[in-house]
This record gives C-alpha cells, sequence and structure tokens, in this order.
C-alpha cells in the first residue's frame, strides 16, 4: 500500500511507493516463488500461486510464461546458478593432500546443501517433477564423482594408467554417492524429518570423508594388486 501524506490544504494524500524495476519485479516474484515451493512444493496452480505470492496472476505470467517455466527458474536460481567452480579445482589440486581436498570441497559443499530451500526443493522436484534432478546429476557425477574417483586411483593404485584402461569403476561411483548421500542425508534429518542434527556437522562431514577414503583406498588396492600380476606377466611375455 502507499503511504499518506498531508497537504497544505489539510487533506491527505496518497504517496505511491517506488515502482520496482522489471528485473527487480522478476527476482522479487522468484525469491517469493523459492519460498513457497520450499514450503508447499510444485502442485499449485498458477492462481493459487499468484495468490499466495500477493500479486496477479497476469503479472506472474509477464515474467513467467507458465508455471513449469517459474519451477524450472526456481529450481535453476538454487542448484544449478549457485554450482561453484572452485570445488573441481580444489579436488584436482594435487598439491593438497586428497583428504584435505576433499574435506575442503564437501565443508564448503554443505553450505549450499543443507539449507532449507536446497534439501526441500530437491525432494520435492524428485516426487513431482520426474527429470528436473537429471542436470544436476549430470553435472555432479562428471565434474564432482568421476574426479574423485580418478584421484583416488592416483592416490592409491600402483599404477593409474592401467587401473583406467582395464577396469571398471561403477562401484566406485556408487562410493561417491554414497558420501555425497550421507551428507545431503544430514539436511534431511533437519528440512524434511524434523528430528535431531549432528552435534557438530563439520566434524561430521570430516569422520565421513575420513570413513570413504579408508574404504576406498582398502578397495583400490586390493583391486590394482589382481590387476597387477596378469599385467606384469603379459609385459614380460612381451619383453621376451
Amino acid at each position: 500500500m502507499g503511504l499518506s501524506a498531508v497537504t497544505t490544504t489539510g487533506k491527505p494524500t496518497r504517496v505511491r511507493a517506488p515502482k520496482l524495476r522489471s528485473s527487480d519485479r522478476r527476482e522479487m516474484i522468484l525469491r517469493q516463488a523459492i519460498d513457497y515451493f520450499a514450503a508447499n512444493g510444485f502442485t499449485a496452480s498458477t492462481r493459487d500461486l499468484a495468490t499466495a505470492l500477493g500479486i496477479t496472476q497476469s503479472l506472474l505470467y509477464r515474467y513467467f510464461p507458465n508455471k513449469q517455466a517459474l519451477i524450472e527458474a526456481a529450481y535453476d536460481e538454487v542448484t544449478l546458478s549457485r554450482w561453484n567452480p572452485f570445488w573441481e579445482d580444489t579436488i584436482k589440486d594435487r598439491s593438497k593432500a586428497l583428504e584435505a581436498r576433499l574435506e575442503a570441497y564437501y565443508l564448503d559443499y554443505a553450505k549450499l546443501v543443507l539449507r532449507h530451500e536446497w534439501v526441500r526443493i530437491l525432494i520435492f522436484a524428485g516426487f513431482e517433477k520426474s527429470g528436473i534432478n537429471d542436470r544436476l546429476f549430470k553435472l555432479l557425477k562428471e565434474r564432482i564423482f568421476e574426479p574423485v574417483v580418478r584421484e583416488c586411483i592416483a592416490e592409491y593404485c600402483s599404477d593409474p594408467e592401467a587401473f583406467i584402461a582395464h577396469e571398471n569403476v561403477d562401484l566406485e561411483l556408487e562410493m561417491v554417492w554414497g558420501l555425497h548421500a550421507s551428507i545431503f542425508y544430514i539436511g534431511m534429518r533437519k528440512w524434511v524429518y524434523a528430528t535431531t542434527m549432528p552435534k557438530d556437522v563439520n566434524a561430521t562431514i570430516i569422520a565421513l570423508v575420513s570413513s570413504f577414503l579408508c574404504g576406498m583406498k582398502a578397495r583400490l588396492q586390493a583391486r590394482s594388486a589382481r590387476l597387477h600380476k596378469p599385467l606384469a606377466r603379459r609385459r614380460a611375455k612381451a619383453v621376451r
């Protein structure tokens, strides 16, 4: 509502609130939609959604041509637009110990994924919008999970290049998924189940990373040793 002022004649006059720029208006609608979707999911009609946001349906359509466009804009804002290239560089930086790299990545990533809007919108998206999470999961697999496996192979295998050339790493990728999911579950405990959280989230994440690397080290070293024997025999025959 506008503000009231008193003129020299003593009569109140309406003072209009400053008009928002188009980009600011769109940002305001998007921000409110994110809060709404995080609380309620994606099932509301555009009419009900506009009412909940305190705007007209026509104004909503001025910035977002349909409900799907608004959902995708909200999803992208919460997830994909906040992707930090620092994470990818951190994982690949071999000037630092592997455990320190993964700790740095997951501690920073957790600041994003343990938030109310991230957790709930991802969950609602999985239930109600088939395929919407695919882009995020593809990004995670290609930019995080596969590089983590490669760095573990470089760290723990006696012949990393031979291992990559001859061995399937599907189960190793699943182990990274497991680590990622265990950290995301901390957020689910708070924002979905409304139950207790770890007293020290950072210490919990560091412990999860350490446990993951212990398991990965044992698995890769055992697989590398099994692979090395037939490769050594083949190389010996080739020399003869």
